[in-house]
């Protein structure tokens, strides 16, 4: 076991050549996560503020991995946690290459991605779907960032995916379901201890753009038309880790978004650039005449087991703020969403290891609904878009609403990889649509079932992924009729 481990472990600081390690590239995210339950990577990384980064790097020049990607659905759009690939049918692919430099307390990384999607015309329904009749292709900055590193703390600019939370499918708040933004940020690159624990943090302020012409994830991939406007996005996430308490980590996440032709209306330097500091009242909350944004707020918690190979996680957000502490016991779970779920590696002969990984995701409304419409998650009164960027959902990406439920069994030897992932998708269980004798809701339900397989093998050093799905979609797009489709993501990356 040791043998595969370190082999694991020189390949993960081999790419971490660059500062940070992207999210979803490299087949790393996962690794991490296995390396700190086996001990490979220090316990007091909470992981729960990525990208990971390589903090005792010195002054060095590295061409970074080359990877080709491939997106691939037969029937309709599918699959999240792709960056800039775009929900749609048929054939996509992505290249991203690039540079890392540092000099002293400055570093550079330039990781640009190419997308292409062949968006052919896929099955629609009266409340599902929309057919752009072109294709798609974009070039984005990527993974790409400039910073001045000040010991634990980093300043800078960057246009990077983010990942906020404990999730490992999904994350209420950021995730790289959607293309990265351009984005300030004020962050931690290890833990900071104190007398009382250690802590972690990222403040951002941004940019989200939107194309009001194509569909929106949060509008079940139909056009909406919102206000053509891009908006300031300002967020942090700060981690806790207490000292009484090792192994276990506590956390909270805010973000509050805007127009930008809203924001000359704010007074003072706070209230208008730094809003996640400031709380919102009652009458400000209450009021439709005040500046319209969009705001919300998780807490989180990670308790790790490295002595049992384990950890638990819950995530626990709201997308609408309480007026009061009356309205907070009435009605607690107004607006609310979480995210729950677990890792075990158990040891195994001839020095493998098995991965076992559960997570649920609970986004869509509660009973309340009934008498108190919140809404669904990521979408608000105040910003028509939601909380999106290039039209699509920043957070958990699996639907606008959904609730998932996913187990996931793999084979580790090394880097190679071999497993099975089980999940269901309740694609928005308490939508508007219906009459009265159904409360409201849908008559028919849409749910999706899929199987898959997945795996990874290096090749000298060459590095190939991939995942294989089956998904049966039961009342596709709300409408009577059961549909297949074949879902398949894989991915090649040569390193340097």
């Amino acid at each position: 076991m040791r043998t595969n481990f370190l082999c694991a472990l020189l390949f993960l600081t081999t790419i971490s050549r660059a500062q940070t390690v992207p999210i979803g590239q490299w087949g790393t995210d996962d690794l991490l996560r296995v390396q700190q339950l086996t001990g490979k990577i220090d316990a007091a990384q909470s992981l729960t503020a990525r990208p990971f980064f390589n903090s005792v790097l010195s002054d060095t020049l590295a061409v970074l991995p080359v990877s080709f990607s491939l997106k691939f659905n037969s029937h309709h759009p599918y699959g999240w946690n792709d960056a800039g690939m775009i929900m749609a049918k048929g054939l996509q692919t992505a290249v991203s290459a690039g540079v890392y430099a540092k000099v002293g307390p400055l570093s550079i990384q330039l990781m640009p991605e190419f997308y292409y999607a062949a968006n052919p015309a896929y099955a629609t329904t009266a409340g599902y779907g929309s057919n752009a009749g072109k294709s798609f292709q974009k070039l984005y900055p990527g993974q790409s960032s400039i910073r001045l590193h000040l010991g634990p703390v980093s300043i800078g600019a960057s246009t990077e995916n983010l990942w906020w939370g404990p999730g490992q499918f999904s994350s209420l708040m950021m995730s790289n379901n959607a293309p990265g933004f351009q984005h300030l940020t004020f962050n931690t690159t290890r833990p900071l201890k104190t007398p009382i624990g250690s802590f972690e943090w990222q403040l951002i302020v941004g940019k989200l753009n939107e194309d009001t012409s194509a569909a929106f994830e949060n509008a079940y991939l139909k056009p909406s038309h919102p206000r053509n406007d891009w908006r300031y996005l300002n967020g942090i996430v700060l981690t806790y880790q207490p000292k009484f308490l090792p192994n276990f980590f506590f956390g909270v996440t805010r973000s509050e978004h805007l127009y930008q032709s809203d924001l000359d209306r704010k007074s003072g330097f706070i209230k208008k650039y730094l809003p996640v500091f400031v709380g919102s009242s009652p009458s400000a909350n209450a009021d439709a005449s005040s500046i319209p944004s969009d705001g919300a707020f998780s807490f989180f918690g990670r308790w790790i087991l490295p002595q049992h190979r384990a950890e638990f996680y819950l995530e626990y957000g709201y997308n609408d703020f309480k007026q009061n502490m009356r309205d907070f016991s009435v009605n607690a779970n107004h607006s609310s969403a979480y995210i729950a779920g677990f890792k075990k590696i158990i040891a195994l002969k001839n020095n493998q290891l098995l991965d076992l990984s559960g997570e649920i995701t609970q986004m869509a409304q509660t009973t309340g609904y009934v008498v108190r419409n919140a809404g669904n998650w990521y979408e608000h009164a105040g910003v028509n878009q939601g909380f999106t960027h290039q039209n699509q959902i920043l957070g958990a990406g699996s639907g606008l609403g959904n609730n998932v439920q996913t187990l996931q069994v793999k084979k580790i030897n090394g880097l190679q990889q071999l497993g099975i992932k089980l999940q269901r998708i309740q694609q928005d269980p308490k939508g508007f649509g219906g009459n009265t004798n159904s409360l409201g809701m849908r008559d028919l339900q849409w749910n999706d079932l899929s199987i898959g397989f997945l795996g990874q093998q290096k090749f000298n050093r060459l590095l190939l992924s991939g995942e294989l799905q089956l998904v049966h979609s039961k009342n596709y797009g709300w409408e009577k009729g059961n549909k297949m489709n074949l879902y398949s993501y894989i991915r090649c990356s040569y390193f340097f």
